[in-house]
């Protein structure tokens, strides 16, 4: 994976994301998920739980509009990405408690950790480029 558009394909964004709770873009975004064939239905109750809690340990509002809502599972083999993007903004106790507009939703299997973390390297790197 050379650069985050390798990750992202038409169907696996939600262009109008809208929400007004943190629990509410992670289920909405789960649901999309689902919608696409990326996981199946039975596993939406495991995956937002799994979320939920990683959220409640520390934000993954990055800040700058920004959030890397993220989890390693044992019940998917691949890494899944759904992106979000929120016109309005929705509150998600960021870093810099600003809005967040653009939600990058991870689930990486949990055998691939390393993965996970390169993942969240290159998301870093590429919002943080100039080019």
């Amino acid at each position: 994976m050379n650069n985050l558009l390798e990750l992202i394909t038409e169907n696996n964004v939600i262009y109008n994301l809208e929400a007004v709770s943190k629990e509410e873009v992670i289920q909405k975004l789960v649901d999309h998920g689902v919608l696409v064939e990326l996981f199946s239905d039975d596993l939406k109750n495991e995956l937002i739980e799994s979320l939920m809690n990683r959220e409640k340990s520390m934000s993954t509002g990055i800040g700058s509009g920004v959030a890397i809502p993220h989890c390693s599972v044992t019940i998917v083999d691949e890494l899944k990405v759904v992106i979000g993007i929120s016109k309005q903004g929705i509150d998600f106790e960021s870093i810099d408690k600003l809005p967040v507009h653009i939600f990058i939703l991870l689930i990486v299997p949990k055998e691939k950790f390393q993965e996970h973390i390169k993942t969240l390297a290159l998301i870093a790197k590429t919002l943080n480029s100039k080019e």
